[in-house]
C-alpha cells in the first residue's frame, strides 16, 4: 500500500448505497443488521467519533503508530547525532570535569528532539494518507456529514441484494437512503 490510500477515494466507485442517520445508536444498530446480513460496509462517515463502530464494521488497526515509532527513532537519533557533533567532535570542552562522552544534562535534548519529530511526522502522515493536503478537494457524501448526520455508505456488485440494504437501513431509522452512481446521487 502506497503513502495515499487510494480506497479513501470515492471517485472510479461503482453504485453507492448511502444511509443517512441523525443518531449514533441506530447508526449501530443498523451497522450490525448490515454486518450480520453479510453486508460488506465500505465506509462510515460520522462527524465524531462512535466508539465501537471500526469493531462492528471491520476496519483494521491503524499503522499510524510504527509511523510515530519511525519518527520518534529518527528524532532520538538525529539528536544524539547532534549532540555528540557539538560537544565531542567540533567543540569539545571540559566544562566541570564533566565527561565527553555522555552526561545527564542530554537526555532533555534527545526527549524534546523525539517528541518534535514524533509529532510533526505523525501530523504530515496523518494529513497525507487522509488525503487532506491543500488543493485536493473534498468528497461529500452529504452536505451535512460534517455537522450532524452520519452516513453508512456500501459499495454494490454482483450479488448484492440492494432491495435488502436498502430495507434494513430503512426499518433501522435512516432518515433518508440515497444511491450514487459516478457522482449522480438520487434519492431512494
Amino acid at each position: 500500500m502506497g503513502l495515499i490510500d487510494k480506497n479513501l477515494s470515492l471517485r472510479n466507485r461503482r453504485k453507492l448505497i448511502l444511509g443517512i442517520f441523525d443518531d449514533e445508536d441506530k447508526l449501530m444498530d443498523a451497522s450490525s443488521a448490515l454486518v450480520h446480513e453479510g453486508v460488506h460496509i465500505q465506509d462510515v462517515y460520522t462527524p465524531y467519533p462512535v466508539h465501537g463502530l471500526d469493531r462492528i464494521i471491520g476496519v483494521k488497526r491503524s499503522n499510524l503508530s510504527v509511523v510515530a515509532f519511525l519518527c520518534g527513532l529518527t528524532g532520538f537519533s538525529l539528536a544524539c547525532l547532534m549532540i555528540w557533533y557539538m560537544y565531542v567532535y567540533d567543540w569539545p570542552m571540559n566544562i566541570g570535569n564533566k565527561p565527553e562522552r555522555f552526561t545527564p544534562s542530554w537526555i532533555p535534548i534527545m526527549f524534546e528532539s523525539t517528541v518534535l519529530c514524533t509529532a510533526y511526522g505523525m501530523g504530515f502522515f496523518f494529513f497525507i494518507r487522509n488525503r487532506l493536503l491543500h488543493g485536493i478537494q473534498p468528497e461529500l457524501l452529504h452536505d451535512r456529514q460534517t455537522d450532524d448526520t452520519m452516513v453508512i455508505c456500501i459499495e454494490t456488485g454482483d450479488g448484492v441484494n440492494e432491495s435488502k440494504i436498502v430495507d434494513i437501513m430503512r426499518s433501522k431509522g435512516a432518515t433518508e437512503v440515497r444511491e450514487r452512481n459516478g457522482g449522480v446521487q438520487t434519492t431512494i
